[in-house]
């Protein structure tokens, strides 16, 4: 009964030319658009999905956004992990199976879902590097427009009532098997799905007063793809949430925008990864939020 990886992203949007627009310049492989629904993919199969805001479709969400995720869904290693993960979760709530998505609400009335996992293998080249008589990019050059292909999704991000820590966080790990990576009592908690050596695939954010989308993150190649990609987002006008960094818990490179889907996106590359022989950290304090990140001014 192991979750692998997030299988699909569904948003509910106020402006769905807006929306698709973004995801376009976001780099994201285009399967289809119009005004009733967009879907996109990233190189291994996972599916983001645009839906106006008021789609009959879409289930309520406890984010006061007009345009927001309105469902994540997990992707399950095989047909028996799921069957056992739906029967788990059937004990104390309501689930509903469409075609082959069984969805549920988790504790802090997010819709919540469960699939198989559809992977396709992705091919993934690092764009050599050329160190002193080390010069494997010979006769050629860093094309300057080079626009994100993102590899994945690799997390998705929640803030939730501090009140409801305890259960929101031991939902995910006692009844679907998420691992925990690091915890800090005064930030919220970073777990991986079992079937992930990823340091987190959700993080739980418990110093809101309100449960709200907070952000998807997209795996890139490397630094310099996290940088190509925000450049690119930048003069294409849509505006950075953050200057581009190294988060501490994670250790990955950043750059968050601005969605008009909802909450933000991250590129993202190089995090750290947890098996299963990795102690949990807990922090009393938080130690952070990056070791370093580029001035604003820097990046205007």
């Amino acid at each position: 009964m192991t979750i692998q990886r997030v299988e699909k992203l569904i948003y509910g949007v106020e402006d769905m030319e807006v929306g698709t627009q973004y995801y376009r310049d976001w780099g994201l492989e285009e399967v289809k658009s119009g005004p009733e629904r967009a879907v996109f993919r990233t190189r291994v199969g996972q599916v983001i999905e645009l839906h106006p805001a008021g789609h009959p479709s879409l289930p309520p969400t406890p984010d006061p956004a007009g345009s927001t995720l309105r469902t994540a869904i997990w992707g399950v290693g095989n047909e028996a992990g799921l069957k056992a993960l739906v029967a788990e979760v059937s004990r104390d709530r309501d689930v509903r199976e469409d075609e082959g998505v069984f969805s549920f609400s988790d504790e802090s009335g997010n819709t919540v879902g469960l699939t198989v996992a559809q992977t396709v293998e992705a091919k993934v080249d690092l764009v050599p590097v050329n160190v002193n008589k080390i010069e494997p990019r010979m006769n050629d050059f860093i094309d300057p427009k080079t626009q994100a292909n993102p590899i994945r999704i690799g997390h998705v991000v929640f803030a939730i009532e501090m009140a409801d820590r305890k259960k929101a966080v031991g939902f995910y790990l006692d009844r679907l098997g998420f691992r925990l990576s690091d915890s800090t009592k005064t930030g919220g908690d970073f777990m991986r799905c079992a079937g992930s050596h990823d340091h987190h695939n959700l993080f739980l954010i418990s110093r809101a007063d309100r449960n709200a989308f907070d952000h998807a993150s997209f795996e890139v190649e490397n630094f310099d793809m996290v940088m190509m990609g925000g450049k690119f987002m930048k003069e294409a006008g849509w505006k950075a949430e953050t200057a581009p960094g190294r988060h501490i818990l994670g250790s990955n490179y950043f750059w968050y925008f601005r969605n008009p889907c909802g909450g933000n996106t991250e590129y993202f590359a190089d995090m750290d990864r947890m098996n299963d022989d990795w102690e949990p950290r807990i922090w009393d304090e938080s130690p952070g939020f990056s070791i370093w990140s580029l001035d604003d001014t820097a990046m205007a």
